[in-house]
């Protein structure tokens, strides 16, 4: 049994004995190091800590570790950030998109959704479709949370005229003890009422609008599922909207920026 280092030093899934890579392993407390990548967007990690649950022999004894991965861009570079977001149009809508989530589909599904006074069947676009909000990897060319906002943004829903953009300030962690991923999330208040009904990102997304009240009404009936890109948008969005309420903004919680979004 053995792993088969690639040319970066990065195992990939050949005969992969983790007993025999953690052996081969000094132990220290602190450090972490790749075990393997298993696909095109997944590398396990092991880390080394005295706070550890799991045990197991390294070359210098049995120590405690933690195991947990990165996602990962084509190239192999760790994609360490994500944006989420709600972009709300004039009219109050939110606009939320349809994705493919193949590990949803190993669960009993709700595939209707109730909008704008009809029922839609979510597998008409596909057998694992997820009713969610737009959002994904801060690119290393985005350089900043807000480049990778607004290039999310146009490439999943089309928008783009000037819009007010409500920013956390500070990041989550959505899957705190599996997955090494900071997301930071926003609302944009669009000016223009212009949004794609489909786009080609990740193989071709539908979009559509849905008041507030259709949003909260398919979270009780278990047909908008997604705790990372639906639940934690729709939460924050319900803290800026009580903000702009009172009128009073938390700058320790939250940025505010007036942009222009340009088609490219």
């Amino acid at each position: 049994m053995r792993a088969v280092p690639q040319s970066n030093g990065v195992r990939t899934l050949v005969d992969l004995n983790w007993e025999v890579i953690l052996a081969n392993e000094v132990w220290e407390d602190g450090k972490f190091f790749a075990v393997v990548d298993s696909s095109y967007r997944h590398r396990t990690v092991i880390h080394c800590s005295s706070t550890g649950r799991q045990r197991a022999l390294f070359a210098n004894g049995r120590y405690p570790y933690a195991a947990y991965i990165e996602l990962i861009d084509s190239k192999g570079v760790w994609n360490s950030h994500a944006v989420g977001m709600v972009p709300v149009l004039p009219d109050g809508r939110l606009l939320m998109v349809v994705e493919q989530r193949p590990p949803q589909g190993r669960f009993e599904q709700i595939t209707e959704v109730t909008m704008g006074g009809q029922t839609i069947d979510l597998t008409e676009f596909g057998p694992y479709s997820s009713l969610e909000f737009p959002g994904g990897a801060v690119d290393k060319e985005d350089k900043t949370f807000k480049a990778g906002f607004l290039r999310e943004l146009e490439e999943e829903t089309g928008a783009s005229p000037q819009g007010i953009v409500y920013m956390a300030r500070h990041v989550v962690h959505p899957m705190v003890s599996d997955m090494a991923l900071g997301k930071l999330y926003g609302v944009i208040y669009l000016s223009g009422m212009h949004f794609d009904n489909h786009t080609k990102s990740d193989g071709g997304l539908h979009v559509f609008a849905l008041t507030p009240d259709e949003v909260w009404q398919n979270f009780y009936t278990g047909k908008i599922r997604s705790g990372n890109a639906a639940l934690l948008n729709w939460l924050f969005y319900n803290e800026i909207e009580k903000m702009r309420k009172v009128g009073v903004i938390n700058e320790d919680f939250v940025t505010v920026e007036t942009v222009t979004l340009k088609k490219t």
